[in-house]
């Protein structure tokens, strides 16, 4: 492997990066365009959620095995290899005449776009030191915010304009740049132990290399963490990838611009609020107690939204939440610390499974928490929320007590 300077490796992570964004505006598409997809299938809230869920089951049923090949055949051959299936799966998206259709337009993308972060975590946590990593992390994370911000107003607009259609299409363009951006620019950052293996014998390693997981799951802080991490951006995600634009067309009678705009409002402080928990980061010994209080704000947050009928205090709610969840960065910080480098590609796979998961898991739930939970009295977002609140609660609480 050569050696890259920094500014090559911020080029090359610049590139990766490009994979991440269009990750994030394909996983909250749904926040906008659930509204015009609801009217022309006429899907109810069970199937909108599992359409959209769906991309997060394929998302993350595919990390441990992105993390597999992440350590046996590097980054660059990972996300070449499974980036174009997001091309493959946004066109069936555009071209959908069927739920089934969006189903697996929605499979597709999410096992297209599996690699898309991990990769970048990867690039950091190998060629940047263990003091600035929690810094590039929450620098890369609030790029990827990018991603919301064009699933906000811009999109909103363009699906008035063009149909929700050419979304799809204009998105799948942005998937083909990228691809040739990355081909073209990320270059000489794996090292490979042993040139001289062949593919058969790779592919032998990789299942080897599965004994890797056996060890993480038998750390009592394993499940500790993948607990804070299936639920934490999972709420959020709920929120501003799926439900943000019914609850406030049907619950507060606004318009889809207005949708659009406060979704950029929340991508936007996406955008910026993980680089400041990185430098805000409380170290290795600190932590802990730290992660333990934070996302109670968001239950809090959840448990308000599913009751308030006041437009400003739904929008203070979600902005907090929105806050708040970023304190992901201190806890995929806290991942790279307990494991050894080489085990790094596992780890963090493991760490993106849960949160993944957590996301498909929640958004399949909220789709029928009304019809489990109907609440007297109040509408099906009371009970998508305090679901969501519930969740959140199990999840901190299987930290606190595992994590220690």
């Amino acid at each position: 492997m050569q050696t890259l300077s920094l500014k090559q490796l911020r080029w090359m992570l610049v590139c990766l990066l490009t994979g991440f964004i269009l990750s994030q505006a394909y996983r909250t598409v749904g926040g906008v365009l659930s509204v015009p997809l609801r009217e022309e299938f006429h899907l109810d809230g069970k199937a909108l959620g599992s359409i959209v869920g769906s991309f997060h089951i394929a998302f993350g049923s595919m990390q441990l095995l992105v993390g597999l090949c992440i350590d046996c055949f590097g980054i660059r051959k990972t996300i070449l290899a499974f980036s174009p299936l997001t091309i493959v799966g946004g066109v069936v998206s555009a071209m959908a005449t069927s739920p089934e259709m969006l189903f697996w337009g929605q499979i597709l993308l999410g096992l297209g776009c599996a690699p898309g972060f991990l990769v970048c975590i990867v690039l950091i946590s190998r060629h940047f030191s263990a003091q600035a990593f929690a810094t590039m992390y929450g620098l890369a994370l609030g790029m990827g915010s990018l991603g919301l911000i064009f699933t906000s107003t811009p999109l909103a607009m363009l699906s008035e304009w063009l149909g929700w259609r050419n979304c799809f299409y204009l998105l799948v363009a942005g998937s083909v740049l990228s691809w040739l951006l990355i081909y073209f620019n990320v270059r000489h950052v794996d090292e490979d132990p042993d040139p001289s293996l062949s593919l058969k014998q790779k592919l032998q390693r990789m299942v080897q290399a599965l004994s890797g997981y056996k060890e993480l799951i038998k750390m009592k802080q394993t499940w500790g963490i993948m607990s804070l991490l299936f639920v934490s951006y999972a709420a959020f995600l709920t929120l501003r990838g799926l439900w943000l634009g019914p609850l406030l067309v049907e619950r507060f009678n606004q318009d889809l611009l207005f949708v659009g705009n406060f979704a950029l409002a929340l991508s936007i402080i996406s955008l910026f609020s993980p680089s400041l928990f990185g430098k805000l980061d409380p170290g290795s010994g600190n932590r802990y107690r730290y992660l333990c209080m934070v996302p109670w704000v968001m239950v809090l947050g959840f448990i308000t939204l599913a009751l308030t009928h006041s437009l400003w205090v739904m929008i203070s709610c979600a902005v907090v939440i929105a806050i708040m969840n970023s304190c992901s960065v201190w806890q995929i910080s806290d991942v790279r610390d307990i494991y050894p480098k080489e085990m790094h590609g596992r780890a963090m796979a493991l760490g993106n499974t849960s949160f993944f998961m957590g996301i498909s898991f929640m958004q399949f739930l909220s789709g029928q928490a009304h019809s489990i939970w109907p609440i007297a009295g109040l509408d099906m977002f009371a009970s998508i929320f305090l679901m969501c609140a519930a969740v959140l609660a199990a999840g901190i609480t299987g930290y606190i007590i595992l994590r220690k």
